[in-house]
């Protein structure tokens, strides 16, 4: 079917949608832009025939992801940008294969079709990348929902919102407007057992960009340098990749190391990279105060086309940065530390994007730990968006999350996802946290992506089921 003048006027509508989508994530981070984003995106699906749905829907995508993403360019130019960009908006687009009506059974349908496709993001392709979810983006609005929806019912609820505004029922707005109020009302205390406590240590980088560790030992001795550790800290924790070389095999690295763990008398966490003979090992190993291993964990949810290379010989052609990327070698298990009768585990960067992944690791555990380095993406807001989904973890899982990272931010949060105390961006310094220990597990922890999937794809059916009437 043609495309018709009218159908060409409303696209400007389109990419605002896509903007106001976007104006849930850090910098803007306002919470109620992407119901409104999703309200114009329904508005402009439903009642509409295959071609304008999926012109529409491409254009909001990109319109959503360009800027969302503007990140990943800043030291490696503007292709892999405009090419993840791209390929996150395509996507983003199969949410245009479902015709929707503009009714109750549409907006659920509508709902539904945005959580799969979400999902479907997060899984696929190359172990998927789930940046740029709706459930991320409600942590102030809808924080007593998470515990019992998690990042993925977050998301539904959020886009049934958005269909339901356009239908315009006096119902419909008075149940949106008491959702969100209860919010403000009911009492988001909780009682938590305290007594572990964690130094984190931000360091920062000489330089910010690719080859911040290209000195070697300077990272290492940047984070003894910021270390200032009272006499009851249970944990000294580093961020990932804080040794920037591999202690076990650098031995002027391993004394600096020895020297700094017997001047403290402490437990030591850190983030390094070691070499193994399959190849390099993204690494979070725990340190004896007498400068023996206790525990090791290997990141298991590798970043693709950052960790290691999917169609590396199509990649070398598009970008000469990716023949500097060595594959790394994923772990295969979870390696949870016990210390002073606490539980607690680390994810490494970019594992907090999948919810399966952040499910197994933090079951059972009295609160967790978020190691990362921000330092390849400089002064952008890959940091603060990363941040906010961490949040969002912590809301979900109703735990306390200890995050460090090398040049910011390094936050203490509480189990609302609330921020107790922060060290200020590309700032040196140290973070005494008090952790309080939760080792319950919530609804939502319970909920895997594969039953969010099925009742988004029983919504869908119903919708398509609907239209047939």
């Amino acid at each position: 079917m043609a495309i018709t003048m009218k159908s060409f006027l409303r696209l400007p509508i389109a990419v605002l949608a896509g903007l106001l989508f976007w104006g849930g994530f850090a910098p803007i981070e306002v919470g109620f832009l992407p119901i409104i984003g999703g309200a114009l995106l329904f508005y402009l699906l439903a009642e509409k025939p295959f071609s304008e749905r999926i012109l529409t829907s491409c254009l909001v995508g990109i319109a959503f992801f360009l800027p969302l993403l503007h990140w990943s360019s800043t030291y490696v130019g503007a292709t892999p940008w405009l090419i993840l960009a791209t390929g996150e908006a395509l996507l983003f687009a199969l949410i245009s294969l479902i015709p929707l009506q503009r009714n109750i059974t549409g907006a659920i349908s509508f709902a539904g079709v945005f959580l799969v496709v979400e999902l479907f993001r997060m899984k696929f392709p190359f172990g998927g990348f789930g940046w740029g979810r709706i459930g991320f983006t409600q942590i102030d609005a809808l924080n007593y929902l998470y515990p019992w929806l998690g990042v993925a019912g977050i998301t539904f609820f959020s886009l049934l919102v958005s269909a339901l505004l356009v239908l315009k029922k006096a119902r419909y707005f008075i149940g949106i407007f008491l959702v969100f109020t209860v919010n403000q009302i009911i009492p988001n205390s909780y009682a938590g057992v305290e007594g572990f406590n964690i130094s984190a240590v931000q360091g920062g980088v000489t330089n910010l960009g690719l080859d911040f560790n290209s000195r070697a030992l300077e990272v290492l001795q940047r984070h003894i340098d910021a270390s200032k550790i009272p006499k009851d800290t249970d944990l000294i924790l580093w961020p990932e990749n804080s040794v920037d070389v591999d202690p076990t095999v650098n031995k002027v690295a391993q004394e600096k190391l020895m020297r700094f763990i017997r001047e403290n008398s402490a437990n030591l966490l850190t983030g390094t990279v070691e070499k193994s003979n399959l190849g390099p090992k993204n690494s979070s190993v725990l340190y004896n105060p007498d400068g023996s291993i206790a525990s090791r964990y290997v990141k298991q949810d590798l970043a693709p086309f950052g960790e290691y290379i999917p169609l590396r010989f199509l990649a070398e052609k598009i970008s000469g940065y990716a023949q500097a990327v060595n594959d790394f070698v994923p772990g295969d298990r979870w390696n949870p530390i016990k210390l002073a009768d606490r539980s607690f585990q680390s994810f490494i960067c970019f594992e907090v994007l999948d919810d399966d992944h952040v499910r197994a690791g933090a079951r059972d555990m009295d609160f967790l730990i978020a190691q990362t380095n921000n330092a390849t993406f400089g002064a952008s807001s890959q940091a603060a968006q990363q941040l906010q989904i961490t949040r969002a973890r912590s809301a979900e899982l109703k735990k306390e999350i200890a995050v460090v990272s090398t040049t910011g931010f390094t936050v203490h949060l509480d189990q609302n996802g609330d921020q107790i105390a922060a060290l200020k961006q590309f700032e040196p310094g140290t973070l005494d946290m008090k952790m309080s220990s939760n080792p319950n597990n919530t609804l939502a922890s319970s909920l895997g992506s594969g039953f969010w999937a099925a009742l988004g794809g029983l919504f869908m059916l119903a919708g398509l089921l609907g239209n047939r009437r």
